[in-house]
Parts: structure tokens; sequence; C-alpha cells
């Protein structure tokens, strides 16, 4: 099949959810640790999960209950006594929460952000739970003002204890229906690559064009959002995610790259590739294999029981051997690695996969268990061929790791 005809067959939505039996062995595991830590109840505030990447809160607030509203701020409450509930905004939100969370517990109409707090408090009154509890508390530093200003007021006199890193390694370990999510994600974004370079295979295409193609197939498959980064040019500098920013007409000299950005029920994937008209050059081709050397070095060393941090720390020493600038005078790097869930960038893993970590850190860092799921997508700027770019999910297996999206590595001619 060729790749216009591939990027244009019968495409049918994927409908896959985590069963409720899963979320619910979820919370008793969540529970469980709020014990352990001596928390009488754990409430987490959640941005837009419209905000994909830009959130990291919302995939809290899906973590527990199974779903995050799209477009208003949620807000959910665990008490380790077994009270649970979802602060939503609208009647819209409650009927879509009603749906999907209400196996959890109430679903409140709470109304604007600033309101939640005060409705936080209350399900606490009544669930007993009064002053001097240690109430774990999510999701504070994207709060509105006013609902900070609330909150300071409403739990005044809680004993407030900062709990995300109480879900953040829950979060890495993934049943397998989540894993499947993840899957799904990155068939998204596998699907949404070959549409973004059959549409630049179109005489008269543009960058907006292809962008537009690219996420309008994304949503068709049923992503909870689809979004992508494009550069365009015979020595792309960057990547641009505005129309404004794209060609009005891909030509015939020009390279094609873009990374893909998704969310499928909340868990999201990544994919980037390279495309050329014609025939590639002989040092693009060159620097192609070794994006794809860095890649498969990084997979190597994803094993069960290893730490987490040797994933970033093959990539530095590859990029040593092969980028001929620095992190430091590269005119344009972005990140290199990072891990994948409900949150584009995975909190737990934040600091291990970080190359400026700590380093003293690591003997107390994550080790790599089975289910986790790692994008690696190296990057870095060549003179002559601006930056480049290559980008694959990974998944941790029982003694190893394979890549997930399928889509052809290296240079895609178009």
């Amino acid at each position: 099949m060729s790749l216009v005809e591939a990027a244009v067959a019968p495409r049918e939505r994927f409908t896959a959810t985590v069963p409720v039996p899963v979320l619910e062995q979820r919370i008793e595991r969540v529970r469980a640790a709020m014990i352990a830590e001596d928390l009488d109840a754990l409430v987490v505030f959640g941005s837009p999960r419209m905000l994909g990447s830009r959130t990291k809160t919302a995939g809290y607030v899906q973590f527990l209950a199974g779903y995050a509203a799209k477009p208003t701020p949620s807000t959910v409450v665990v008490a380790a006594s077994g009270t649970a509930a979802v602060l939503a905004f609208g009647v819209h939100e409650r009927r879509e929460f009603s749906q999907r969370s209400a196996w959890l517990g109430e679903i409140v109409l709470a109304g604007e952000q600033r309101l939640h707090p005060e409705a936080a408090a209350r399900v606490l009154s009544d669930a007993g739970i009064g002053g001097g509890a240690r109430i774990g508390v999510i999701g504070i530093d994207e709060l509105s003002h006013p609902a900070h200003q609330e909150l300071a007021e409403r739990f005044r006199d809680f004993r407030i204890i900062a709990a995300e890193g109480v879900l953040d390694r829950l979060r890495l370990t993934r049943a397998p229906e989540e894993i499947e999510m993840l899957r799904i994600s990155a068939r998204i974004s596998d699907a949404m690559v070959a549409a973004a370079f059959a549409e630049s295979t179109r005489p008269g295409a543009s960058g907006p064009s292809a962008m537009a193609e690219a996420e309008h197939v994304g949503r068709l498959l049923g992503a909870d959002s689809a979004n992508c980064w494009l550069s365009i040019g015979e020595e792309p500098p960057t990547t641009y995610f505005e129309f404004m920013e794209l060609p009005a007409r891909i030509t015939d000299r020009d390279r094609v790259q873009l990374g893909t950005t998704t969310s499928y029920e909340g868990y999201f994937g990544q994919c980037l590739r390279m495309g050329v008209r014609g025939r590639p050059s002989t040092e693009l081709a060159a620097y192609a294999d070794i994006l794809i050397q860095i890649q498969d070095a990084a997979l190597e060393v994803m094993r069960p029981g290893e730490p987490l941090h040797r994933v970033i720390d093959v990539i530095e020493d590859e990029y040593a051997a092969h980028a001929p600038f620095t992190r430091e005078t590269d005119p344009f790097r972005f990140q290199s690695c990072h891990g994948l869930g409900l949150t584009y960038v995975e909190p737990g893993t934040a600091r291990d996969l970080n190359p400026l970590r700590d380093r003293s850190l690591d003997d107390s860092g994550v080790r790599i268990e089975k289910g986790m799921v790692i994008e690696v997508h190296p990057n870095f700027t060549v003179p002559g061929l601006g930056c480049i770019v290559a980008g694959d999910m990974a998944l941790v297996t029982d003694d190893g790791a394979v890549w997930i999206t399928e889509s052809p590595r290296g240079i895609w001619e178009l």
C-alpha cells in the first residue's frame, strides 16, 4: 500500500476504555498509600483536559476518577475512610462525570473553580473529617488566584500536605488495560504522521493543510486531543505550532518534519518523523541513521530493575559522540526523552530523565519496571541541515523494551 493509500484508507474510531474494576482496584491502592502516609483525605484540583501537554493536574483527576472534564476545571475528593466525590463545573460536566465516574462516589455540581475549595471542605465535613486532619492536596500550583485564596480560607483548620508524590509512584505501575490505551495513542500518532506526509505530496499542499489533515485524522480516530508541530524547509531551524508560522506552499526542495502529540482516554502518545520530497541527501541520510542509533541505544538499557536515569545518560553520551553542538551551544534542542502516561511528561519519571538532574540523588531514583512507556526523541542541530528529529514510544516488557509506534522509522521519501 502506498503512502497516500495508507493515509486515506477507511479508519475505524477507537472506543476502548479502562474498565471500572481496574479503576476500583486503583482506588484501593490509593487508599492504602494514603493510610501509609497518614493522610485522612486527598483533594486533587485539576485544570481542563483540553490544555493537553500544558497541564499536569488533569492527569491526576483522570487517574482517580477515570475521566477528566475537557473544557473546565474539576476536583476529586477521596477520603481514606471510603467517601469520595467529584466536583464538576456545570451541568454538562456533571452529566459526563455521572456517566464515567459515578462508580467512585457523588458527582457534585460545584460551579467555577474558586468555589471548589468550599465544596471540598463540605464533602470532608460530611464524612466526619474535621479540624486537624491531614489532607493531601494536589494541584495547588495550577489553581487560579481566587481559588488559591479560597483554599487557604476553607482549609485553614486542616494540616495541608503536598501529595503529588503519593500518586506519582502509583501511576508508574500499570494494568494491561492502561497499556492498551497507550498502544492506541501510538497507533493514532502513526496515522497522523501518515496523513500529514500524504497531504504533503499533494500539489498545492501547504503547511497549514498538512497540519489540519494530521489533527483531523487524530480526532477522527477518537483522540481526546490530537495536535502536532511542523517544520518545513530546506534547513528547518525549529518547530512550529501555529498556522501563521507555516509556509503557504510546500515545495519540491522542502523537508517536512513533524511531531504528533495525542491523548486517548487521557493517555498520551507521540511520534516524530522526517520526510523529504524525492531522495534525501547523503548527509541527511547518515544523520537519520545516527538518530535511530541513539534511539536503539536508549531502548537497549530499558530493562526492568535498571535505574531509569540510564536512559538519558546513554542519550547524552551519544550526543557527545555525534551532535555538532553541545547542549549549551545548540541553536535549538529540546528534551530528548520523557515518560508518557496520563500526562505528556509522566511526573514520576521527570527528575530521573532530566540531563541536568542532581546526580547525587541517583541512588534514590526510580527503577524501570514493566509497563512504563518512554518517548525517545533525539534532536539536535546540524549546520546545513537545521534541526533533525526522530521520536518513538518504547514500552518496557518483562525483559527489555519494544517500540510501539509502528510507522516506518528513518526518512520518508514523499
